[in-house]
């Protein structure tokens, strides 16, 4: 990474927020909007199993698990992983 841009990203203090986008249990095929692997929810209108509950990538619930490789390259050390 450029020098002078990591000092930037340091002294705004840049930081890269853990959401369902960089969880191992969402899955986001196209775009923004995806599904959860293990929250589900039972339909009102509809019978059936339970379905696989609708998300947004920049949301985040407490289950939140890193995905193994978030691909953020020389931006890892400002991702804000849950301790």
């Amino acid at each position: 990474m450029d020098p002078n841009k990591l000092k930037v990203l340091q002294e705004v203090s840049y930081r890269i927020n853990p959401c369902c986008g960089l969880c191992k249990h969402g899955w986001f095929p196209q775009n923004d909007w995806g599904t959860c692997e293990i929250q589900k929810y039972e339909h009102q209108k509809h019978s059936g199993p339970p379905r696989q509950l609708s998300i947004h990538k920049y949301g985040r619930c407490p289950k939140f698990k890193a995905k193994q490789n978030t691909n953020l390259g020389l931006f890892q050390e400002f991702f804000d992983a849950p301790r």
